[in-house]
């Protein structure tokens, strides 16, 4: 190993030391002395720039620029957000039209305040009383449509059996006495024992026999609407059962003041006997 000889005398001692230092040695030392001062330089410039205005005018800069970033983005999602509302409000107004709801001017959906211009966060606050705004609207019209649907369901609109109309609402001339007489239903002639259905939801208020209509099912389908099916062979349901639009519920026969096998389907409303054909869309 390659060694450096230093030779040091001392005058005062009249003395000599032979050193004798290795090349790692040396190397090791100047690279020490190198780190040494890099790390100095390092520690300076950190302390010129928390101490200095120099050093905090590096950071405004930087905090600065960071913060034109961060406005960017949320100016970005704000016109995201107001396209969004302004979609969601055009759709709201088809589906309040929909629903026979009235329309909401667009004044209105804009919740503006007086004064100058907004400044951003007063703009994002309208932003927002308008989307608590149209979520009350959508609500409402959720609520609309489902009395809606209720309503739908209530009414008598399909056919109790698939048939053939032998005799229809309004004055006719009676099988039995040959009088004309007021038939306050349609009689739907089909095979023995087919199958009748509920035309709509609602609750049977009556199930059993009655004098010349046989055997008979009542159902109560609310807003004053029922419905009254007759000349039964049998009955599937009974009294305060629910059921809704096609659930089966009698057999057609030929029970009661009956000439054949039939069904006499007849409506009330509110009281009075009415024509089935005005409620029915469903083609026979």
């Amino acid at each position: 190993m390659k060694r450096l000889q230093v030779l040091v005398a001392l005058k005062h001692h009249n003395r000599l030391f032979n050193l004798s230092i290795p090349d790692v040695a040396i190397y090791l030392g100047g690279f020490l002395v190198v780190g040494l001062l890099v790390l100095a330089g390092y520690l300076g410039q950190l302390y010129i720039d928390k101490s200095t205005d120099y050093g905090k005018l590096n950071r405004l800069i930087q905090e600065n620029y960071q913060l034109k970033n961060r406005l960017a983005t949320y100016a970005a999602a704000v016109d995201t957000f107001r396209g969004f509302l302004a979609r969601t409000e055009e759709m709201d107004n088809r589906l309040r039209c929909a629903s026979g709801l009235r329309l909401i001017p667009a004044e209105v959906r804009l919740m503006g305040i007086g004064g100058p211009l907004p400044a951003v966060n007063e703009e994002v606050g309208n932003l927002l009383r308008r989307a608590r705004f149209e979520e009350s609207s959508l609500s409402e019209i959720e609520k609309s449509l489902d009395k809606q649907k209720y309503r739908l369901g209530h009414i008598p609109s399909i056919w109790p059996v698939q048939g053939w109309v032998t005799s229809g609402f309004g004055l006719r001339r009676d099988p039995f006495t040959d009088q004309h007489r007021m038939h306050n239903g349609i009689d739907i002639v089909a095979p023995y024992g087919t199958a009748i259905v509920a035309v709509a939801d609602g609750r049977v208020i009556f199930s059993g026999w009655k004098s010349g209509w046989g055997r008979c099912i009542e159902i109560d389908h609310g807003n004053g609407v029922h419905t009254f099916y007759a000349h039964c062979s049998s009955l599937r349901v009974k009294i305060g059962d629910r059921v809704t639009r096609g659930k089966k519920i009698a057999n057609l026969g030929s029970s009661g003041r009956s000439t054949g096998a039939h069904l006499h389907y007849g409506v009330k409303r509110k009281g009075n006997w009415v024509n089935p054909r005005n409620y029915i869309i469903s083609p026979l």
